[in-house]
C-alpha cells in the first residue's frame, strides 16, 4: 500500500465518521441537511479510474446507509455521482488544463473553480438523493427547498474544511 492509498483510506474514514457521528444530527429548519461525505469523492485525485470511483462511491454510500437506515439510497446516489464526476471535471476544465494538479482542492485550483465544481456536484447529489427519498409530486416544493438549502449548507462546510485543512504548502 503506497502513501497515497493510506491517505485516501484515512480520508474515507474521516469523512464517514464526520457524517454519521456529527453531521447526521444537523438539520437547519428541517430543510437543510449537511452531507459532507460526498467530499471524499470530490477530492480524490483527478486521475482516479472510473472503476475505482464507482467502487469507492458505492462503499461510502453503503457505509452511510447503514447508519441512516436508508436501504441503499446513499449508495445509489454516490455511485451516480462517481459516474458523473469525470464528465463534470472535463466540462469545467480550466483554460490551462489540469497540469501539475493531482487533487481538485481549493488551494490548487482556486476558489471559483472549486466552488463551481463542488456546487455542481453537490447540487446533483442532493437532487438525486431527495428525489429518490421523496418521489412524489406532492413533495416537489419541499424537495426543491431541501435541495437548494442542503447544497448551500454542504458547500459552505466543504469550503470551510478546505480552508482549514487543505492549505497550500
Amino acid at each position: 500500500m503506497n502513501p497515497s492509498s493510506i491517505t485516501h483510506t484515512i480520508s474515507f474514514f474521516i469523512y464517514w465518521l464526520l457524517q454519521v457521528l456529527f453531521f447526521r444530527n444537523i438539520a437547519l429548519f428541517d430543510t437543510a441537511f449537511c452531507f459532507v461525505y460526498i467530499g471524499f469523492l470530490l477530492l480524490l485525485p483527478l486521475e482516479t479510474s472510473l472503476t475505482t470511483l464507482l467502487v469507492l462511491g458505492f462503499g461510502m454510500g453503503l457505509a452511510v446507509d447503514v447508519f441512516y437506515d436508508t436501504a441503499g439510497v446513499h449508495a445509489a446516489t454516490t455511485v451516480i455521482i462517481a459516474f458523473i464526476r469525470p464528465s463534470i471535471i472535463q466540462f469545467i476544465r480550466p483554460s490551462g488544463g489540469y497540469d501539475n494538479v493531482e487533487t481538485p482542492t481549493l488551494s490548487k485550483l482556486g476558489f471559483n473553480w472549486f466552488a463551481t465544481y463542488a456546487g455542481i456536484m453537490l447540487f446533483l447529489h442532493h437532487s438525486i438523493l431527495f428525489l429518490i427519498q421523496g418521489s412524489s409530486f406532492s413533495l416537489w416544493l419541499s424537495n426543491f427547498l431541501s435541495i437548494i438549502a442542503s447544497t448551500i449548507l454542504s458547500l459552505f462546510v466543504l469550503i470551510i474544511g478546505q480552508l482549514l485543512f487543505y492549505r497550500s504548502r
